[in-house]
């Protein structure tokens, strides 16, 4: 018979796969872009003098793209590893700015939230983000 899972169990579960996932996400994209490869191998040798093949430009311009978005995923995982830590210290679901719960909608919604809505909004002003 199988053990069924606690309901506390839930977020740890979902912030693992989040992470699982990002983890996997970051890394197809940096392969699939050629950031771990020297740009000349990528765009197929054509860095020969100065750059002025719109080729060129536009392998720069995707692999700039890719890094952001790479970027932004480690960020993503980095935001899960954080939650999941607030779960084993046993603070998931309070709000590390203010101290009060997180509501559950916010939670369900972002579970890998660590501020509530008002206090994100105010690291997101204070930290140069944008929703």
């Amino acid at each position: 018979m199988a053990a069924r899972r606690r309901p506390e169990d839930a977020p740890k579960t979902r912030l693992e796969a989040d992470r699982r996932q990002l983890e996997l996400l970051a890394a197809q994209c940096g392969e699939e872009a050629g950031l771990r490869r020297p740009l000349n191998d990528v765009v197929g040798g054509v860095i020969t003098g100065i750059p002025e093949d719109t080729d060129l430009a536009r392998a720069l311009s995707d692999r700039a793209t890719t890094d952001l978005l790479v970027r932004l995923l480690d960020q993503n995982r980095e935001q899960v590893e954080r939650a999941l830590e607030r779960l084993r210290e046993g603070a998931y679901g309070i709000c590390e700015g203010c101290g009060r719960p997180i509501p559950d909608a916010r939670l369900e919604y972002q579970p890998a939230a660590t501020r509530c809505v008002e206090c994100q909004s105010h690291w997101d002003r204070l930290n140069g983000r944008t929703a």
